[in-house]
């Protein structure tokens, strides 16, 4: 069976990976902001129920999810016939045909 690290130990631990994320690139704590930078007015608050209410309403894209995955579930149990050799050469040669129709035809 292990030990339990004390609180005490705990509380050094986690005091340590605190201050592990100050950095010296920190500004110091008096600093004051330069006059140089603008001042703007605090952002005017909005009331939270109707951000609430517009979060809890449906959107039109779970609508279309489930119509898509509806769909997919569809094409997945479609089976679609392999094509057979001859089915292929045959269409290829027609296409050389219709590639040497078109390079011989004046523009």
């Amino acid at each position: 069976m292990g030990v339990a690290p004390s609180v005490g130990v705990m509380r050094t631990l986690a005091t340590l990976i605190l201050l592990a994320g100050c950095g010296p690139e920190l500004p110091p704590v008096d600093v004051s902001v330069p006059a140089n930078v603008p001042l703007r007015d605090y952002p005017v608050l909005q009331p939270l129920d109707g951000l609430l209410e517009e979060g809890a309403r449906p959107s039109r894209a779970a609508e279309a999810q489930d119509a898509l995955r509806a769909r997919s579930a569809g094409l997945r149990r479609s089976r679609v016939p392999e094509p057979t050799g001859t089915d292929l050469d045959a269409r290829a040669d027609r296409l050389r045909e219709r590639a040497d129709a078109l390079r011989s035809a004046p523009l």
